[in-house]
């Protein structure tokens, strides 16, 4: 992930830009925001870096014909190469922007660009552009004190807490569509994702460590869901999925014999049947495929976060396993006379 302890907020243009569709138009801003208030300086900081702190994965600009001819490309390399382009260029990026918002659902916004010198990647010191949409606005108390009383005024404005849409464009692999960081909150439909990372930006998931360890995860979860979860019920799928979770957690390394041996020691003829379903899988969603890699464990802490182990039944009852050593302690069975599945738990003591 990227460290930003060394980073310098050098330029910031702010725009704004509606939607075309309903011919708001484009605001645009005739010179550089000056930033001379330092606490606004660290507030926006905050506000446009925070979400990047986090495991997004990264991306690349990309082109079916020419990435020289993706728009977004072209006006950062114009502004890497030559710094005192960052105006023109942040108002081509606006333009750019305007003519891609042509969904219903796109809402009009602050599009601010920034220009940050001396961020690390990967242990390479580089420079980054921010492109930050905000469309949701909050309303705020705003307290007022006055001949001895206090007041309230309703405001609207950005929640600092919340950005919207932005992404991190760092100055290296530039012949491979540079690194990129996205983040979006906000699109809740396909058509509203596509506008911002396919139509305005035209990126392309990077398919490296983390990138794969999470198609890994992904394949092994629906592995899960597609075997275990038909066969056996939603018990063992669980218990295989924490059983593919921990090997993720405490290996540095993907090794896919050492992973069947481990995690199918049980059920040795699964095996096979998992390099089956392994194969369909990379086929069916246009995946290389890999034996072994590099296990990111950020990418780790986040399928984490998705693949919740929970069993849900129609009783209002939710059953949690937190690891494979709980297989022991919980059966599954029929009851003739309910006609009703059970589960059965054992256990020493409540907590």
């Amino acid at each position: 992930m990227p460290d930003f302890s060394q980073l310098t907020f050098r330029s910031l243009a702010v725009h704004r830009v509606g939607n075309k569709m309903r011919n708001e138009g484009v605001l645009i801003a005739a010179n550089n925001y000056a930033l001379t208030d330092e606490l606004l300086r660290n507030a926006l900081l905050d506000y446009f870096l925070t979400p990047f702190a986090r495991y997004n994965g990264y991306y690349k600009f990309t082109h079916p014909a020419d990435i020289k001819l993706n728009e977004l490309f072209t006006f950062c390399r114009h502004v890497f190469d030559n710094h005192s382009e960052f105006l023109e260029q942040s108002v081509n990026i606006a333009k750019h922007l305007y003519n891609q918002s042509t969904h219903p659902k796109i809402q009009g916004g602050e599009l601010c660009i920034a220009y940050f010198a001396d961020c690390v990647l990967e242990d390479e010191l580089t420079d980054a552009i921010g492109i930050f949409k905000s469309e949701q606005k909050d309303t705020f108390l705003k307290p007022l004190e006055r001949n001895q009383s206090i007041s309230f005024s309703l405001e609207k404005g950005i929640n600092l807490k919340h950005l919207d849409k932005g992404c991190l464009i760092f100055n290296t692999a530039e012949a491979d569509g540079y690194r990129v960081l996205l983040v979006d909150k906000l699109s809740k439909s396909p058509a509203e994702a596509q506008y911002w990372r396919d139509d305005f930006l035209r990126l392309e998931r990077l398919q490296d460590n983390g990138f794969v360890t999470e198609n890994y995860l992904s394949l092994c979860h629906q592995y899960g869901e597609d075997t275990f979860g038909v066969e056996q019920g939603k018990k063992d799928q669980l218990l295989f999925l924490n059983k593919t979770l921990q090997y993720f957690t405490d290996h540095e390394l993907f090794d896919i014999s050492d992973f069947s041996e481990q995690v199918f020691e049980d059920r040795p003829e699964h095996a096979g049947r998992f390099k089956e379903f392994k194969e369909r899988f990379e086929e069916e969603n246009n995946l290389t495929s890999f034996n072994d890699f590099k296990i990111s464990q950020p990418a780790v802490k986040i399928m984490k976060r998705k693949l919740r182990s929970l069993i849900k039944l129609d009783t209002n009852i939710d059953i949690k396993l937190n690891s494979e050593s709980t297989e022991q302690f919980i059966e599954r069975g029929y009851d003739e006379e309910r006609k009703m599945f059970f589960y059965k738990v054992y256990f020493n003591e409540e907590q």
